[in-house]
């Protein structure tokens, strides 16, 4: 459930992105707001922006380097767990300076930690909205005529506002 404050900077995002887009009420609002969601959506999963936080507890596969896949952006550290057992602890970016091949041993791993955000204050970043309204004014561009897909990001020139945001998960 999104807090007042949220839901307004949601609102305030939605009117900057049919100014931009130039729409001249061409569309009506409930077309254009359904564009704003998916594009909105479609950003959001890229850099992990979810209110309110959920907590994810996923198995993981890990190969002969030591090195697993997530299924989403963590924003907490991740625990790895074999069983009941915590085994260790990896900050978010799960940057480590060397693979670790003692984790294939075990055959019971799960990933433990949170994805998205709990600070109902928190501004969204402006570079996000640009995102959005990026994607969203070709939506509009092309009568919402598009596939939502991470190419498409990079052709409407969202994906270079988001791109210091994304993490490539170890």
């Amino acid at each position: 459930m999104l807090t007042q404050n949220q839901q307004d900077q949601i609102d305030a995002a939605f009117a900057l992105c049919k100014l931009q887009a130039a729409t001249d009420e061409a569309f009506p609002d409930e077309l254009l707001r359904h564009w704003f969601s998916a594009a909105w959506d479609l950003c959001a999963e890229m850099v992990g922006l979810v209110f309110p936080a959920l907590a994810i507890v996923e198995p993981i596969c890990i190969d002969e380097c030591g090195n697993f896949t997530l299924r989403h952006q963590p924003s907490s550290d991740v625990k790895i767990f074999d069983g009941y057992t915590l085994l260790m602890v990896l900050p978010p970016s799960l940057r480590r300076s060397r693979c670790d091949p003692s984790l294939c041993c075990y055959c019971n791993l799960s990933a433990h930690y949170t994805v998205g955000n709990d600070a109902p204050c928190d501004e969204i970043p402006p570079r996000f909205i640009q995102a959005v309204a990026r994607l969203f004014t070709y939506m509009v561009e092309n009568r919402g005529d598009t596939e939502l897909d991470d190419e498409i990001l990079a052709r409407c020139g969202a994906l270079r506002f988001l791109s210091p945001d994304l993490e490539y998960v170890a």
